[in-house]
C-alpha cells in the first residue's frame, strides 16, 4: 500500500501561537500515557504482575517514579493544553468541517474528547497533590450519574452507540489513512513518512478495538439499567485478554497503543492542528 503525500489542506487555528504550543504539549502528555497503557498492559499480558491499565493507572505510575510530582505537574498541563485544543477546534472550526450534521456531530467528538483529557489532568494534579483521584472506575461513575436523570438509560445507550460509531471512525482513518490530512507529510523523510503512517495504523486499529468493547458495554448497561457493566479502557483490555486467545490479542492491542502514543510524540512535530489527526 502505497503511503499518500497530502497537501496542505487545513489552514492553522485561529488562535495565536501559545494555544498552538500547549497542543504540541499535549499531544506528548497524550502519547506518554498511551505508551504507559500498552506498556503495563503487555505486562500483565507476559505474567510480569499487575493488571491491565487505563489512563488513570497509567498516570498513577508517573506518579511512583523518581521526580514523580514534577511529573504528574508536566503531563497534568499537557493534557489540559490537549483539552484546550480540542476546545478550540470543537468551537472555532479551523479545519471548516461546518454546521451541518456531519460536522457537528464532529465537532461535539472533539469537545468530549476535550472533557475526558481535562479529566485525566485534574487526576493527575489531585495525584500531585497527594489527593485521592476519587477512586473507582471513572466510566462507572458518570454513567451511575447518567442514569440517575430522566431517560438516563436512553442517554447511556445513545453514548453507547456513539462511541461505536468513534471506534468504526478509527478503523476507517486507519485503512483509509485518513489520518494525513492533518499532517504535514512533506515535511517528512521517506523513512519518517513509513513509520509515522505504520504507528498510526496499528494505533488507530488497537483504539477501534477498544472503543468498540466500551460502546457495547454501555449498551449493555443501559439495557440492564446497570453502570456496574460499563467499561472503561482498562475493563475494555481485560475483556480482551478473558477472550480466546486472549494473552495473543491482548499483546497484539497493548503493542498497537504504544504505537498510538510513539504516533502521538510524531504529531508533536508534523501536525497541523486544524483538524485532529486521530
Amino acid at each position: 500500500m502505497g503511503i499518500p503525500v497530502q497537501r496542505e489542506m487545513f489552514t492553522q487555528p485561529e488562535n495565536n501561537g501559545w494555544v498552538r504550543t500547549l497542543a504540541r504539549f499535549g499531544f506528548a502528555a497524550k502519547g506518554l500515557v498511551y505508551v504507559l497503557i500498552g506498556a503495563l498492559s503487555l505486562q500483565a499480558a507476559f505474567g510480569g504482575g499487575g493488571r491491565t491499565a487505563g489512563g488513570r493507572e497509567a498516570v498513577g505510575v508517573l506518579g511512583e517514579q523518581p521526580f514523580g510530582q514534577a511529573l504528574l505537574f508536566i503531563v497534568g498541563i499537557g493534557l489540559l493544553g490537549y483539552a484546550l485544543w480540542r476546545e478550540v477546534l470543537a468551537l472555532k472550526d479551523p479545519g471548516h468541517v461546518g454546521k451541518d450534521a456531519k460536522g457537528t456531530a464532529e465537532r461535539v467528538g472533539w469537545a468530549v474528547s476535550g472533557v475526558i483529557s481535562a479529566g485525566l489532568a485534574l487526576t493527575a494534579f489531585q495525584l500531585a497533590l497527594g489527593r485521592s483521584s476519587g477512586g473507582g472506575d471513572g466510566s462507572r461513575t458518570w454513567v451511575g450519574k447518567l442514569m440517575e436523570q430522566p431517560f438516563g438509560g436512553v442517554l447511556v445507550g445513545i453514548a453507547g452507540l456513539v462511541v461505536i460509531g468513534v471506534g468504526v471512525q478509527q478503523f476507517r482513518k486507519a485503512m483509509k489513512s485518513r489520518f494525513a490530512r492533518d499532517l504535514s507529510t512533506q515535511a517528512m523523510s521517506p523513512p519518517e513518512r513509513t513509520w509515522v503512517f505504520r504507528m498510526a495504523r496499528v494505533g488507530l486499529v488497537s483504539r477501534g478495538v477498544v472503543f468498540s468493547i466500551i460502546g457495547v458495554a454501555l449498551i449493555k448497561a443501559a439495557i440492564a439499567h446497570d453502570p456496574g457493566q460499563s467499561k472503561g479502557v482498562r475493563e475494555a483490555l481485560s475483556t480482551v485478554a478473558e477472550s480466546p486467545f486472549g494473552t495473543a490479542l491482548l499483546v497484539l492491542v497493548a503493542a498497537g497503543l504504544c504505537a498510538y502514543g510513539v504516533y502521538m510524540f510524531f504529531c508533536t512535530k508534523y501536525s497541523k492542528l486544524a483538524h485532529p489527526a486521530a
